[in-house]
């Protein structure tokens, strides 16, 4: 299994974002929110293929980095993925 993208609506310092863990993948979140500012039932996700996508690694191997500034969230990326896959 690979963690492709994810959405997160709000978790700490983290609203409204999504992240994408593939470079084999392009991602688009279509997202859209009710009269109440709730993220509605029927937002869409598109997966492309990347077609200049080319790995050094084995098939079945995908190596993604989290980088960025202190206090940027990535910690909390990684709260997110260990709550959601248990």
């Amino acid at each position: 299994m690979e963690l492709v993208y994810i959405w997160v609506e709000e978790y700490k310092n983290i609203k409204r974002q999504g992240f994408n863990f593939s470079s084999r993948y392009n991602c688009e979140f279509k997202y859209k929110y009710d009269e109440n500012n709730e993220l509605k039932k029927d937002c869409e996700l598109i997966i492309h293929e990347n077609e200049d996508y080319i790995s050094i690694f084995p098939k079945d191997i995908n190596v993604t980095g989290i980088i960025g500034t202190n206090g940027s969230g990535k910690s909390n990326i990684l709260e997110i993925i260990s709550i959601y896959s248990e």
